[in-house]
Formats: structure tokens, sequence, C-alpha cells
């Protein structure tokens, strides 16, 4: 039962959250336009507002090693992320916004860099962040053939 819980305070808290930053499509995205989602995406994610929920993510990680119904929910959630990043990905190069071939493969490796960079959070994040701050959004660029900059909210 506990077990449960856990799971269940997990995928509400990291739902919450990924709603909050990439909205579903047919909800409310800022602009509808995928340049302005992604750029309030990295705006928000390389922010201190976002440490929580990398905190929660590394540790949510680290306990479903030892208990199958988290582990089930955290891969349904890393898959639900990696989803939303490729759906607004995929608008992209529709709209011509951005070139990608690969937008599955785009998206799992924009969100690997963020929870990469996410590790340090528990340990050196102080000595760490500056160098990192923008790594996330240099990547995602370079993966959607963005000029250097491009996804930096103006």
């Amino acid at each position: 039962m506990v077990e449960e819980l856990v799971a269940e305070a997990f995928t509400s808290a990291t739902t919450a959250e990924l709603n909050g930053l990439l909205p579903e499509a047919g909800t409310e995205r800022e602009n509808g336009c995928p340049l302005h989602i992604l750029q309030r995406f990295f705006t928000l994610t390389s922010g201190t507002e976002f440490d929580n929920i990398s905190k929660l993510w590394l540790n949510a990680r680290n306990l479903s090693r030892y208990r199958p119904v988290l582990h089930d929910q955290v891969v349904n959630q890393e898959l639900r992320w990696c989803g939303r990043i490729e759906e607004i990905i995929m608008q992209g190069v529709r709209e011509q916004a951005f070139q990608c071939s690969d937008p599955w493969a785009a998206a799992v490796r924009i969100l690997a860099v963020i929870d990469g960079i996410s590790a340090y959070i528990n340990t050196s994040a102080d000595h760490r962040m500056a160098p990192l701050t923008d790594l996330a959004r240099t990547i995602a660029e370079a993966e959607l053939r963005l000029p250097s900059g491009t996804l930096r909210s103006s």
C-alpha cells in the first residue's frame, strides 16, 4: 500500500510539473509557437525553481531500483516527458521552425542532457551549475538545427 502511495505521489507531482512546463497539445500553450514553447521550457528548467523536481526525479529513480510499482511509474513518466518534447519538435518541423529528421531521438537526447545536469543538484550544484546552465538549450539548438541563442527567451 505504501509503495502505491509513493508511486502515485511521484506521478502526480511530475505530471503537474510536465503540464506546467510543456502543456499538452490542445491546451493553451504559450503563443502556440513551438519556438516560444521551447524558449519558455528552457528558461524554466534552467532556473532554481526546477531544483525541487530534479531532486524528486533523482530520489524516485534511486528508489525505483527496489520498488517495482515506482519503477513502472518512473518509466511511464520518462516516456511522457520525452513524448511531450517530441510532439513540440514535430509541430516545429511541420511549421518549418525546426529541422529534425528524428524527433523522438532528439527528444530523448534533450531530456537526457537535462537529467544529466540535474544529477548535480544534491551535491556540487553550486560549483558546477554556471558552466552547465545553457548546455541543454545548446544541445537542443543543435538537434533542431537552430542558430546559437535561438532558444533563449527574449
